[in-house]
C-alpha cells in the first residue's frame, strides 16, 4: 500500500501570511530554446490514410507533425543534393 503524506499544522498559514516553499537560490530558471528568427507557413494535404499515419507514428514517437516533415524534408534534401 502505497504511504499517504501526512498532514499537520505547519502546511497551513493565514490569509496574507504564505511564504515560497523554496528559498529563493534554488528557483532555477527555464529558458525556451533559441528558435530562428524567420518562418513561412507551408500547406500540406494529405489523403486520410496519410494523415491519420502521421498522426499515429507522432503520437508513438512523441513528435509534431512539424518535427517529422522538417525531419522528412532534411532527409530527402540530403539525398537528393548527392544526385544532382
Amino acid at each position: 500500500m502505497a504511504k499517504t503524506a501526512s498532514l499537520s499544522s505547519g502546511l497551513v498559514t493565514k490569509k496574507g501570511q504564505a511564504a515560497p516553499a523554496v528559498m529563493q537560490d534554488e528557483i532555477r530558471v527555464i529558458t525556451k530554446p533559441t528558435v530562428p528568427d524567420y518562418y513561412k507557413a507551408l500547406t500540406v494535404k494529405l489523403d486520410r490514410e496519410r494523415y491519420e499515419l502521421l498522426k499515429n507514428r507522432g503520437v508513438k514517437l512523441d513528435k509534431k507533425s512539424q518535427e517529422i516533415f522538417v525531419e522528412a524534408l532534411d532527409l530527402w534534401m540530403k539525398q537528393t543534393s548527392a544526385q544532382t
